[in-house]
């Protein structure tokens, strides 16, 4: 799909609701093709099975240069569905701890999404990629912090709550401030009732989920709650405190549960916390660099973001709460050294 835009001549573009064309820009295919060097492969910066994304360079706030990554939809299965409940998504919210939309380029078989470039990658890269920094622990709570705010404001800060479906470490980017933000609304889908009478939503079409971050009770159904994302969230807490260049958070579940099959019904998250101390999965270094009474907190909150039943699980707020409380206590203990 991408990289075929030679056969393309007009520059029409297609229509779509009248609060879409207020609120983003729909950008031309000749507009995208010159901001990618005509979809130069040494342009690209990431994809998946889904789609392929691109740093580019357009004319943006007053800046001829402004940096954008522009993610082009490449499964025929899912490009169109994704595409527009993306683009309806983007333009219906704003938080600085999600992805800043830009616009739209929907030509003929090409759809792409522009969003501003994220100059520190995801939070993945920095937690598995050896040659990224490594990320203090006081970081990591800000950007789970942030993580977490992006996440709630997703479950109540619209008229129906959205449900992300699909949070991940590689799915939280972070700016060149290192400020979080949340991405790939994709898969996201919005409550069908009133907050007031919540009930699980069944996707539009079949979720697959990132693998190991998908609740139980998903798998199972296929319909989603806001506790769906709040499982998701913890193993990101888990992959945070846990993974390093060497090992992620799941070579550890499998070594220590000396299983090939993590994923299994008798090897549970939340479980495996509660049979395995900290001291044993979280990384070593930061370890040594956690005050006690911080890491329990942690880990507490982790634990109840684990629940196999979703009804234990906290809501997004409570989880900010407390993350916010255990890095309080994180910088307290700091003082004190």
């Amino acid at each position: 799909m991408l990289g075929n835009y030679s056969k393309h001549k007009s520059s029409s573009k297609k229509k779509y609701p009248a609060f879409i064309e207020e609120l983003c820009r729909q950008f031309s295919l000749e507009d995208v093709r010159k901001s990618t060097n005509n979809f130069d492969e040494e342009r690209i910066i990431g994809g998946t099975e889904f789609s392929i994304v691109y740093k580019g360079y357009l004319n943006h706030n007053g800046e001829t240069d402004y940096p954008i990554a522009l993610k082009g939809m490449r499964n025929i299965v899912f490009d169109e569905w994704k595409f527009k409940k993306e683009i309806e998504l983007n333009c219906q919210l704003r938080h600085p701890n999600l992805t800043s939309f830009i616009g739209f380029c929907d030509h003929k078989d090409e759809r792409i999404l522009v969003y501003e470039y994220m100059l520190n990658g995801s939070v993945y890269d920095h937690l598995r990629l050896r040659d990224n920094e490594s990320l203090s622990w006081k970081k990591r709570f800000e950007i789970c912090i942030g993580a977490a705010k992006g996440l709630h404001y997703l479950h109540t800060g619209a008229k129906r709550a959205i449900f992300h479906c699909d949070i991940k470490p590689q799915n939280i980017l972070l700016d060149k401030s290192m400020v979080p933000k949340l991405s790939h609304l994709g898969f996201s889908i919005q409550e069908k009732v009133s907050k007031s009478k919540p009930k699980p939503v069944k996707a539009e079409i079949l979720i697959f989920g990132a693998f190991g971050y998908t609740a139980p009770e998903c798998v199972r159904t296929n319909a989603f709650t806001e506790k769906c994302d709040v499982y998701s969230f913890g193993m990101v807490l888990l992959e945070v405190a846990c993974t390093n260049y060497k090992s992620s958070i799941f070579d550890k579940m499998v070594k220590l549960e000396n299983t090939n099959r993590f994923l299994d019904e008798s090897i549970n998250a939340g479980s495996f916390l509660e049979r395995f101390p900290a001291d044993e999965i979280i990384d070593p270094i930061l370890m040594r660099s956690i005050a006690p009474r911080c890491l329990e907190v942690f880990v507490d909150i982790m634990q109840r973001c684990l629940k196999y039943d979703p009804n234990e699980r906290p809501t997004m707020g409570e989880v900010e709460v407390e993350l916010e409380h255990a890095l309080a206590l994180h910088e307290e203990a700091d003082c004190c050294r």
